[in-house]
């Protein structure tokens, strides 16, 4: 991606006992296509973890790539060997007409409901904190769109 969105976590400046004296931990977050394109892991796996650095310092993180001492990459073959669909941790691509309103519903039936980052609103803490209080209104009944005898 020419311009990708990324998150990165510090978990060690609020809790400084998880890391060793004097050191931290970071998590960085990068999107990638599943499976399904024409990129062999195996390869790319270290060109794309040297791509991150590069970009992370780009964007203000100096050094970052010379003050890694322990390091863990997770590509889409490992999402998959762990059991996720194509690689894909994040259920639906991030594309236009798979994210918000497009997502998958989350009622199945008459009464099953979904919640998490795999249906309506999407991923995120935020958007799956509202997916599950979109299933608890299902649940309970609470909206008029997706009422059904077994939800009442």
């Amino acid at each position: 991606m020419s311009d990708p969105s990324l998150l990165v976590t510090n978990p060690s400046h609020s809790d400084p006992g998880l890391a060793p004296d004097g050191k931290e931990i970071y998590y960085v977050l990068f999107p990638t296509p599943n499976l399904d394109a024409p990129i062999d892991w195996r390869t790319e796996g270290p060109r794309y973890r040297d791509e991150v650095v590069r970009v992370l310092e780009e964007r203000g993180y100096r050094g970052f790539g010379d003050a890694i001492e322990v390091e863990s990459i997770t590509t889409p073959l490992d999402w998959e060997q762990r059991g996720m669909e194509r690689g894909a941790p994040f259920a639906a691509a991030h594309s236009f007409l798979q994210t918000g309103p497009f997502r998958p519903k989350n009622i199945w039936g008459e009464n099953v409901v979904f919640a998490g980052s795999g249906t309506q609103p999407g991923v995120g803490v935020p958007m799956v904190l509202v997916s599950g209080r979109l299933a608890a209104e299902r649940v309970l009944g609470r909206d008029p769109l997706y009422r059904s005898r077994a939800l009442r």
